[in-house]
């Protein structure tokens, strides 16, 4: 599956849909989609790639991998800005979010001053 393909299944899985219902969504036939993601190499073309991103309410961008600014310059960033990075974060630490959860008090500790200590970020 393309990187693509898999932030799509991802987001599927995050807003509780399949594929079935995107296909739906998007107008585009289900064996289209299916024979995308089927295929390790497969970017959509554009305009599919767009009505996806529209479906599912998320950057092209994001569905394609590429890094996004969620700033938008000003001192403020909506909150609309705000929850797209926030899910953005999760997704990506997910696992590693989970796998912290698994480890005692003491490791989760540990961890986080180490995390810090590595950021620079001496709180």
């Amino acid at each position: 599956m393309s990187p693509f393909w898999k932030n799509v299944n991802d987001e599927l899985l995050y807003q509780g849909m399949n594929f079935k219902t995107l296909a739906y969504k998007t107008g585009i036939p289900y064996t289209t989609i299916t024979n995308g993601k089927n295929r390790a190499d497969s970017i959509p073309s554009a305009d599919v790639a767009l009505k996806i991103s529209m479906a599912l309410d998320k950057p092209l961008e994001m569905l394609l991998g590429e890094d996004i600014d969620f700033s938008n310059g000003d001192s403020e960033t909506s909150q609309k800005d705000k929850s797209a990075r926030e899910k953005h974060l999760f997704k990506k630490y997910e696992k590693l979010i989970i796998d912290l959860e698994n480890c005692s008090p003491t490791v989760q500790d540990s961890f986080c001053r180490m995390a810090r200590a590595m950021s620079g970020d001496r709180k």
